[in-house]
């Protein structure tokens, strides 16, 4: 009964990922093919992944953001399609902060996995 639940929320996830899986792999992210691979391009692919996600994420969020906004233009005083679009406003902006918050541990994380000196954060 309980996944039943969440089942609406899984299945759209499900076919984001499978959908954006292709576009992953024609971006560019896998920095090696084959047996030239070794544990600094496993680090490379994390790092690319995470970009790849952060990257999507601005897009993603202004179409959200400007969805509240539609919402809260069309409300016309209605208090529940007012509440709707302030909680659409505010999820989107936790989630924008957990995402860019989780990309700069990762990547603090992965710079210390990094076998370069002087390394810096936020470079390639």
């Amino acid at each position: 009964m309980k996944i039943a639940k969440h089942l609406n929320k899984i299945i759209p996830l499900i076919s984001l990922i499978l959908l954006l899986t292709p576009l992953i792999l024609i971006a560019g992210v896998v920095p090696c093919s084959g047996s030239d691979c070794n544990f600094s391009m496993l680090v490379k692919l994390v790092k690319n992944i995470l970009d790849y996600i952060l990257i999507i994420t601005a897009p993603l969020s202004a179409i959200m953001f400007a969805y509240a906004g539609f919402l809260y233009l069309s409300s016309q005083g209605n208090p529940a399609k007012r509440s709707k679009a302030n909680s659409v406003f505010v999820n989107v902006g936790i989630g924008i902060f957990f995402i860019v918050g989780a990309w700069l541990i990762a990547k603090a994380v992965l710079s210390g996995l990094e076998t370069k000196s002087g390394y810096d954060l936020l470079s390639d």
